[in-house]
């Protein structure tokens, strides 16, 4: 009888216990999610990351906790994580990165079961960058989140449209924040078999490229056409249009290696690239001239004149065509 009445005093709680712990309702779960940018701090393209300071949020109702009254119940900081821990909710995991500093936690529940949950935070996150463009490029950054145990059958991540957002004036010198918006995807585990809902806040942002065109584009420029006066040198001075020519050749092969910091190792031509090969073959292309000119035609001042005429004005002409077109295409 004894243990009787004991398994009945217990069996409440199990049924609670085993309650909170599940998923609340029907499922799958659905799971209100918004974010707000609150500052990008810096971007490193080498790297291929990003520094953003996030606020998240996160809602969902679960009706096993409703209550008598008309306030909600709050909690802060380490109360949150305490809280979290005797109730069911989505186990948030930020997929590309490794470890977010939350600077601010705050769970409230409403008396109809609604909770929330608020998280601040910031963090390196990964990025996969697309620099063609670069420096004229626009990139859309994303944080991924998905909830470390439930699978899409169990729980799903739904866009709050409310709650997205970011500061205009808060953002990383050299780019422009324009938007911010948000996708639901569904991420199916290669080799396991498993999906998960995952919910991605992408941020789009344009590249302000003025620090490039006076720091690389204009010297560089200029750099080819002080290499174009070799045709007022005449051709009797063979080595001093050479040395003209290597001066500017190595200008240019300095200016990109220290661009090239700043750059990841990748396979394709971004705009950059191709207006360094450019200026390289222009150059290349005045010292093809002289050489022609000195090996065949140094006997026929005529001819040679004339030669320096025509490459003194149509080289640049050359090479301000094929810059348009690098910097159109």
């Amino acid at each position: 009888m004894f243990v009787l009445l004991l398994a009945l005093l217990l069996l409440p709680t199990a049924v609670v216990a085993e309650d909170t712990s599940l998923p609340p309702g029907e499922r799958p779960v659905p799971v209100q999610t918004g974010f707000f940018l609150v500052n990008l701090s810096s971007i490193a393209e080498r790297n291929e990351t990003f520094d953003a300071d996030l606020y998240l949020s996160f809602r969902w109702r679960d009706t096993r906790l409703a209550f008598a009254g008309s306030e909600p119940r709050r909690y802060l900081e380490e109360a949150a994580v305490a809280r979290l821990a005797e109730i069911w909710w989505p186990h948030i995991e930020l997929v590309n990165t490794a470890e977010p500093h939350i600077t601010n936690r705050a769970l409230t529940i409403a008396p109809d079961g609604t909770v929330e949950y608020l998280l601040g935070l910031t963090s390196e996150f990964r990025a996969d960058l697309d620099l063609r463009r670069f420096p004229f490029d626009r990139q859309t950054l994303d944080v991924r989140i998905e909830s470390f145990y439930w699978h899409d059958d169990e729980m799903v991540f739904v866009t709050d449209p409310a709650r997205i957002g970011f500061t205009p004036d808060s953002t990383f010198e050299g780019l422009l924040v324009t938007r911010a918006r948000a996708e639901i995807r569904r991420h199916v585990v290669t080799g396991w078999g498993e999906a998960f809902s995952e919910f991605v806040a992408l941020i789009d942002v344009e590249r302000q490229a003025a620090f490039y065109v006076w720091t690389v584009f204009a010297p560089v420029t200029l750099i080819f056409l002080i290499s174009c006066t070799v045709f007022v040198v005449p051709i009797e001075n063979f080595h001093d249009r050479i040395g003209i020519s290597l001066a500017a050749l190595l200008a240019i092969i300095a200016t990109q290696f220290a661009i090239s910091f700043n750059l990841p190792q990748i396979s394709y031509f971004t705009v950059i690239n191709r207006v360094f090969l450019v200026t390289y073959l222009c150059v290349a292309l005045g010292v093809l001239v002289s050489t022609v000119q000195a090996s065949l035609l140094a006997g026929d001042r005529a001819r040679v004149a004339r030669i320096d005429r025509l490459a003194g004005l149509g080289l640049p002409a050359l090479f301000l065509a094929l810059l348009a077109v690098c910097l159109v295409w």
